[in-house]
């Protein structure tokens, strides 16, 4: 049986999101944030791997560090370098 590995819970949020990946900006909306990370539709697709700056608009969050951890259809699966309180 499938077991999760997360550490932190998920908290529900819909906010608007910007991915900057080298030269290029990418929009989308936040579907759940943890301490760690977050999952994020209607995001272009991006590479597995690639490290990108994160930014929730209306937030204090700016230009968080991530490392691409999951594709799908439906979005993107980013992991914080830090935890958001680092």
């Amino acid at each position: 049986m499938f077991q999760e590995k997360r550490v932190f819970a998920r908290l529900a949020m819909h906010a608007e999101v910007t991915i900057r990946k080298r030269d290029r900006v990418i929009e989308g909306e936040v579907e759940d944030l943890s301490m760690k990370g977050m999952f994020i539709t209607g995001a272009n697709p991006v590479e597995k791997d690639e490290t990108v700056a994160v930014t929730i608009c209306d937030t204090p969050i700016y230009g968080l560090k991530a490392k691409v951890v999951r594709v799908t259809d439906a979005g993107i699966g980013l992991e914080f370098e830090k935890t958001l309180f680092d």
